[in-house]
Formats: structure tokens, C-alpha cells, sequence
């Protein structure tokens, strides 16, 4: 192997500890979201009902 593309013993932690690092962003953001779709969904069964409690009108 050429020296030139040897990969240096300190690259390879730093970018495995990045990678660990956007892993538990991710998982956090994929929390956060499952967070919003419930209450998305929750507003949309009250808007629902109140809608039609309007058309009943």
C-alpha cells in the first residue's frame, strides 16, 4: 500500500465516532418525529369531528 493512501489510525475513530454521533441525532430526530405524526394525526380526528359538527348545521 502507498503511504499516500494509508488512512491514519486517528481519521478512522474520529469518523466511526461521527458516524455513532449522526446515528443517535437520528434516532433522536426519528423520536421526535413519531412525536409530531401522533399529534398530527390526533388534530386531524378533532378537526374531523368538528367538521362535521359544521356540515350538521
Amino acid at each position: 500500500m502507498e503511504p499516500s493512501k494509508k488512512i491514519s489510525p486517528k481519521k478512522v475513530p474520529r469518523s466511526l465516532n461521527n458516524l455513532l454521533k449522526v446515528e443517535q441525532d437520528l434516532k433522536k430526530m426519528n423520536l421526535e418525529l413519531k412525536k409530531v405524526v401522533k399529534k398530527v394525526k390526533t388534530l386531524e380526528k378533532e378537526n374531523s369531528k368538528l367538521q362535521k359538527k359544521l356540515n350538521k348545521r
